[in-house]
């Protein structure tokens, strides 16, 4: 028998047909002699309805009112998989982050996770039933209701995995896992089968969407067995582990989108760091993260290396993008990632000029060769 946490994202839950096939899948799990943990979140869609709603009645809403209102969305989610589950002929009981002892600092909207208390969850399990988590959310130690963040269900079952010595934590997507650049973009990127800790946390700060920075970070400190697969198949498609990743070149591109630059006085021994950018004319430029997508005129892009500062690397990247007609706004070393900033109406055939050049192409294995 096997100690599971598994959890679904909004989009797996979207509809009641959803909903049934994760119901399904748990079941299978189950059959199979697992102890099965559930961490869900919300319905797609519905954190942002929320959201709206509480814009149309105040135009900068309190943060705790915010909390009580954004956790309902995983609790809506998390009943109906239970109830999906008994359907299935499976015992399950639905608990919010509270009731399953995911204690809290203060920082409503951004709280972080500081003690896990699973007394209701091992007892659930030792009934023989299947626990179906709200993600997202907690308890502070002023028990107040928080949410922790983007990414924050995530959070939620690599933080109760630790917490109840679970084999693995698998995180379900509507991907079959993290690629070497984004699927929908690049036609031609590669399933990354098997990586690192560390690796992950980098394409997952550059912008993959697959996996939160945060959440691979608190995966590689707590030494969680993470996997990353597909919700319809039921199947993994990355595994990440302590184990160094063996690529000897590029690993992948990630992007971020809604980039504002603003120039900035910034001590040249300050470079190093990840949100700084060196224009083309020797001018420090600062990157703000806006807070829609939209908004900002730059994309930035992050090619991550399986070994810090790849010889040649940067003069190749801009050589190669020069060669296609597209500018580069900024551009910076930090270890073993390389941070640029192109237009963001370019940034889709950037991924794809520079996924061809340095993962389709060999780059660096003829450069070796050289």
């Amino acid at each position: 028998m096997s100690r599971i946490v598994r959890k679904y994202g909004g989009s797996s839950l979207r509809q009641p047909e959803q909903i049934k096939l994760v119901a399904k899948h748990i079941a299978d799990l189950k059959k199979e002699g697992n102890d099965v943990v559930v961490v869900v979140s919300a319905m797609a869609a519905t954190t942002d309805e929320f959201i709206s709603l509480a814009n149309t009645l105040h135009p900068n809403p309190p943060k705790r009112e915010m909390d009580m209102l954004l956790s309902v969305g995983e609790r809506i989610s998390c009943s109906l998989l239970a109830m999906a589950l008994d359907a299935e002929g499976v015992k399950a009981v639905s608990y919010t982050g509270s009731q399953v002892g995911i204690i809290t600092d203060t920082a409503h909207g951004e709280a972080h996770i500081v003690d896990v208390r699973p007394v209701r969850l091992l007892e659930a399990l030792e009934n023989d039933q299947v626990v179906v988590v709200a993600g997202f959310q907690g308890v502070s130690i002023h028990k107040e209701i928080t949410t922790l963040g983007r990414g924050g269900s995530d959070l939620t079952a690599i933080a109760l995995a630790k917490a109840i010595g679970a084999e693995r934590c698998e995180l379900m997507k509507d991907v079959d896992g993290m690629f070497t650049a984004d699927p929908h973009i690049v036609e031609q990127a590669q399933l990354l089968s098997e990586i690192d800790y560390e690796t992950a946390q980098r394409m997952a700060r550059g912008g993959s969407s697959v996996l939160q920075s945060e959440a691979a970070r608190l995966a590689g400190e707590q030494q969680v067995p993470l996997r990353i697969g597909r919700t319809t198949t039921d199947k993994v498609g990355t595994i990440i582990t302590n184990r160094p990743y063996g690529c000897p070149t590029i690993v992948g591109i990630a992007r971020r989108d809604g980039l504002k630059l603003t120039r900035q006085d910034v001590e040249p021994e300050n470079a190093y760091k990840l949100e700084r950018l060196i224009h083309s004319d020797g001018t420090w430029l600062c990157w703000e993260v806006s807070a829609s997508k939209e908004e900002g005129i730059y994309s930035g892009l992050t090619i991550v290396q399986a070994r810090e500062n790849t010889p040649g690397l940067h003069r190749c990247v801009t050589v190669t993008l020069f060669d296609a007609n597209i500018p580069v706004a900024g551009i910076v070393s930090a270890g073993a990632e390389l941070w640029l900033a192109v237009p963001r109406d370019q940034a889709d055939e950037a991924v794809r000029v520079l996924h061809a050049a340095f993962l389709e192409k060999g780059w660096l294995a003829r450069k070796n060769e050289e």
